[in-house]
């Protein structure tokens, strides 16, 4: 049986006790705030990280997982002889962790060319994040140790990340607004109005699905979309920063909806605080079908189909032409043959 480490980035949201349980690694991203940098979850926790956003006039600042990090884990890796590796990865639109991570594994095996063919490393661009690539990452661990190999974890991974989907609603316009998103103007009157927008991430764009006024329409407005694109049977969690009572009121509706309670409900870590701010809720969930022809998987897939059926049509038209060509010599040659059969007869 495969002996498979996981390893991750503190961008998933999923506290260390919690991946350690599982036996997942997460290598830090670091965050700048007040002039002080600290590692994601290592150094700061994300309550502590609310009151330094508080107390700062600037925008904290985050800075992707350094390869070594990653490296230093595929060599604990090696060294404790686990068979492989998979290291999953928040978007790479949006970090530099999974560059860092691919330099990593090709550093491993040039210092380790003995390693080839005995340890197998694959890299996971998620292509979205915090929870949404957390969740995934702790069910791989526990598929890991239920025998399954990393074959099939990696197509659960494929299919879960065509599907994911994250809503948020951050309930001031503040930190979008510092973070460049959207202008000052937008953020003055959006704040004057009590407007609260709630934004979608999906293959790592952001777009606006709903707008209410006031904060006790927030959670009603989730619940609808989840009604409308929702897998119910599927993993969901949710995320929250300060506004507890809203997560609590999210949770008891999504679980009305679908029958069962969120996979995990988890504090917004500090990388997605500087973009929402802490005042945010938001959950992620599985759509009902993978985006297929929209999703990178899809668009694979649908490439790698349209280059066999394009190859299929010329190879069809290549064998028709020289159908068509033997036919012709073949009639040519009956003609020769005819007019010499009728010269030696005379």
């Amino acid at each position: 049986m495969e002996k498979i480490k996981f390893i991750t980035d503190t961008a998933c949201d999923i506290p260390l006790s919690t991946a350690l349980a599982q036996g997942v690694e997460e290598a830090p991203l670091t965050v700048t705030v007040l002039g002080r940098t600290y590692r994601e979850s290592y150094d700061i926790s994300p309550q502590e990280f609310y009151d330094l956003c508080g107390q700062s006039k600037e925008l904290p600042v985050s800075a992707g997982v350094n390869s070594t990090e990653y490296l230093s884990r595929l060599e604990r890796a090696w060294q404790e002889e686990y068979t492989a590796a998979c290291i999953v990865c928040i978007n790479a639109r949006g970090s530099v962790c999974y560059t860092a991570a691919c330099h990593a594994r090709d550093d491993f095996f040039e210092e380790h060319p003995e390693a080839e063919g005995k340890f197998r490393v694959e890299i996971v661009d998620s292509r979205t994040y915090s929870i949404a690539y957390g969740i995934p990452v702790m069910k791989a661990a526990r598929m890991a140790k239920n025998g399954r190999s990393l074959d099939e974890i990696l197509a659960f991974f494929d299919d879960w990340f065509d599907r994911v989907e994250i809503y948020f609603c951050p309930l001031s316009f503040e930190y979008v607004r510092r973070s460049g998103r959207v202008s000052r103007t937008i953020a003055f009157v959006g704040d004057t109005l009590g407007i609260r927008p709630v934004i979608h991430i999906i293959e790592g764009h952001t777009a606006a699905d709903a707008k209410v006024r006031g904060n006790g329409k927030i959670t009603e407005a989730m619940e609808k979309i989840a009604v409308s694109r929702m897998l119910p049977a599927g993993d969901y969690g949710i995320l929250v920063g300060t506004p507890r009572d809203l997560a609590e009121d999210l949770e008891r509706r999504l679980t009305a909806y679908t029958g069962h309670p969120p996979a995990v409900v988890e504090s917004a870590g500090p990388c997605i605080t500087i973009n929402g701010g802490p005042r945010l809720v938001a959950f992620c969930c599985l759509n009902r079908a993978p985006r297929g022809e929209f999703g990178v998987t899809g668009k694979l897939y649908q490439t790698a189909g349209t280059v066999m059926e394009a190859a299929a049509k010329t190879a069809a038209a290549a064998a028709g032409t020289a159908a068509k060509t033997a036919a012709a010599a073949a009639k040519a040659g009956e003609e020769i043959l005819k007019n010499v059969a009728g010269k030696l007869n005379k």
